[in-house]
């Protein structure tokens, strides 16, 4: 059982920094200086995968190579591009295109949520007694440091509307406001299908009827902009499953860098096990379905379920983003929600001088997923970053499992 204290009082004067904070402060930074040293290695030796190798693509190119798909908006000839998002995610795509700007509206939308989120973090740490000086820096020199953070930026995809409403669902949830939760997330989910799992944070408090309205909101935002996708709701179905799983299957059966590099899915993993195997991988997909959802049912009901807040959040957030076959890694802003959580109750219980079991240890191993996923990957001896950071996030669900991750009651461990 994890230790229990009366509500945490606010210091009245300033205070340092909690260690945990320090550390994994510290050890993001020296993150990116590790990978700048080993990129001047590999550059010298001839390596072309630096640090900056992902992010000198084309600019902006998730948002912009489907312009010229979108011009037969409403047809039948749009679904022939193949779009591989879901329907309120080629919806979303339709209203930025739609401004003649997509990139700058993108842009707008993210300088607005990043500043959005410094502020709320910087007021959770005042509010907790840290300096306002590191309380600001702390946030901004995160972002700044984060390399799914600077890729989703480099791409502009539309996981950054993901993001926003699966943070902003989550942050409604840890407020008590369970119907604001379940709509924000059946959005997210509608947008990219894996955020539904989120709504099953709902079940171990019995918010049925939050439950029932987040598959609702999922299922009419679905329904919808299929209709005005159209020309017919039939039409717009087959072409966006079309495209979507047309996507996945082409990039599931690859094996190459692009695959293994950035995708931190569990799918690498599985896929390795069957190559060592002698197993045919394209037989793989179903039996692995399966496979990682009888796992998350058996965790989540039989372990998770009276498990702190805290560690339900984590082990669904590492799930989702490790689940899907095809995960690259500026999702991994989604990890940002139970990362400020763990940080928060550290800082509590750093305050209260209370030991949690395997905190510090769960927040230092995340780290690296923030990290370019090129200063793990070296082929010459088999190692690659995807495979390295989905090995991560297994590890991260593990400990969501194992630890106990709270010192007071729920409605407090959180970024209340």
């Amino acid at each position: 059982m994890s230790a229990q204290f009366p509500r945490l009082s606010i210091p009245q004067t300033p205070c340092p920094l909690p260690k945990t904070l320090r550390y994994f402060w510290a050890a993001s930074a020296g993150m990116i200086a590790l990978t700048l040293i080993v990129t001047w290695v590999k550059y010298c030796a001839g390596i072309w995968w630096g640090l900056w190798v992902p992010l000198v693509d084309a600019r902006y190119s998730d948002l912009t190579m489907l312009l010229p798909v979108y011009q037969h908006l409403h047809t039948v000839a749009f679904y022939s591009g193949r779009v591989g998002y879901p329907p309120l995610g080629a919806v979303t795509l339709a209203a930025l295109y739609a401004t003649g700007h997509p990139v700058r509206e993108w842009m707008a939308t993210a300088a607005i949520w990043l500043a959005t989120g410094v502020w709320g973090v910087r007021w959770q740490m005042i509010r907790h007694g840290i300096r306002p000086a590191t309380a600001t820096l702390f946030p901004i020199t995160l972002i700044l440091l984060s390399f799914p953070i600077m890729g989703l930026l480099q791409r502009c995809n539309i996981e950054l509307y993901l993001w926003i409403f699966a943070a902003t669902g989550t942050w409604a949830f840890l407020r008590g406001r369970s119907n604001a939760a379940a709509v924000l997330w059946g959005l997210a989910a509608a947008m990219k299908l894996y955020p539904l799992i989120l709504l099953g944070l709902l079940l171990p408090r019995r918010q049925w009827r939050a439950f029932v309205l987040g598959i609702t909101t999922f299922a009419a935002t679905t329904a919808l902009s299929l209709r005005w996708l159209g020309p017919t709701m039939a039409v717009a179905w087959r072409g966006i499953m079309s495209g979507l799983f047309g996507y996945q299957d082409s990039r599931v059966s690859q094996w190459t860098l692009h695959e293994i590099m950035p995708n931190h899915s569990a799918f690498g993993l599985a896929k390795v096990a069957m190559l060592v195997a002698g197993l045919p991988v394209n037989r793989l997909t179903l039996p692995y379905f399966v496979c990682g959802g009888t796992v998350m049912g058996v965790t989540f009901f039989a372990r998770l379920w009276k498990m702190p807040v805290v560690n339900q959040l984590l082990a669904v957030s590492t799930f989702m983003l490790m689940f899907p076959p095809i995960s690259y890694f500026y999702t991994l802003v989604n990890l940002y929600a139970p990362l400020l959580m763990l940080l928060t109750l550290a800082t509590r219980a750093e305050r209260a001088g209370v030991h949690v079991a395997g905190l510090r240890g769960t927040v230092l191993l995340s780290v690296p997923l923030f990290a370019p996923f090129t200063l793990f990957t070296y082929p010459s001896v088999y190692l690659y970053g995807g495979l390295v950071q989905s090995f991560l996030l297994v590890i991260l669900f593990a400990c969501a499992l194992q630890y106990p991750f709270a010192i007071i009651k729920d409605a407090e461990a959180g970024l209340l």
